[in-house]
């Protein structure tokens, strides 16, 4: 059975302070989920967290971008810097974004109203680590904490 610790964030400068908690405990930030109706700033995508945008599909920022496309810009692929994007969910559901971070369907409602007034919900796949995890979740002003 797999072990996610999944909390509900007032923010993103909250998941911010998370990010810099499991970074310097040694965790790896390419683990951590956070599903968010909140445009993430471009700094908070480059930690290399696992970002769904749950929001507006027109209020996606960098949604375009490159060259000669909608976005204007002058990269060049393969040779200009990587500018990574929030990944908006056309096809996905929230509950299948729950599912994934193992929160059991009797609690998809709490999860998904939580979403729809502006929190934040991020997990972190944390067998072994679960204590340290949560305990870093409770200090980033994730409430409540929870482990599926």
């Amino acid at each position: 059975m797999a072990s996610v610790v999944v909390g509900i964030f007032p923010d993103h400068s909250a998941i911010s302070q998370l990010t810099d908690s499991l970074r310097s405990n040694g965790l790896s930030l390419d683990k951590l989920e956070v599903i968010s109706p909140e445009t993430p700033s471009t700094d908070l995508i480059e930690t290399g967290l696992q970002f769904t945008y749950a929001g507006d599909q027109d209020s996606v920022i960098g949604s375009g971008g490159g060259i000669i496309t909608s976005g204007g810009g002058t990269s060049v692929p393969g040779l200009t810097s990587h500018n990574p994007t929030p990944r908006a969910f056309r096809d996905d559901t929230v509950e299948r974004l729950l599912g994934d971070l193992e929160i059991p369907e009797t609690r998809f409602d709490f999860y998904g109203t939580a979403i729809e007034r502006g929190k934040t919900v991020a997990g972190y796949p944390s067998p072994g680590n679960v204590d340290k995890v949560k305990s870093l979740f409770t200090a980033a002003g994730a409430n409540p904490v929870e482990v599926f």
